[in-house]
């Protein structure tokens, strides 16, 4: 397994209503590798770690900055957007597609 960097925008939106995004972060913990404690959401380590998700809310959406193996980045990440399009009632993708 090789670690590469990868970074996507998802279709959620910085003014969201709070609610939905206490939703969100309902299901940030749910994911493995969840990294409770961290100042920003975090999975499989910090920003610094060798191997590491890190989520940002920007005006753009919801960027996840990685740094993991392409098959674990793909499997997680399609659960990670079904996870959200369930508890939001919408589907969550790719902000560029």
């Amino acid at each position: 397994m090789c670690a590469m960097p990868h970074v996507i925008t998802l279709n959620l939106r910085y003014d969201w209503p709070e609610s939905d995004w206490q939703k969100a972060y309902a299901v940030y913990q749910t994911m493995p590798g969840w990294q409770p404690g961290e100042a920003t959401p975090s999975w499989f380590g910090g920003q610094d770690d060798a191997q590491h998700i890190v989520a940002s809310v920007e005006p753009s959406g919801l960027v996840l900055e990685a740094q993991l193996d392409a098959a674990l980045w793909v499997g997680w990440l399609t659960m990670f957007c079904a996870r959200l399009s369930l508890a939001l009632g919408r589907e969550v993708h790719d902000a560029e597609v």
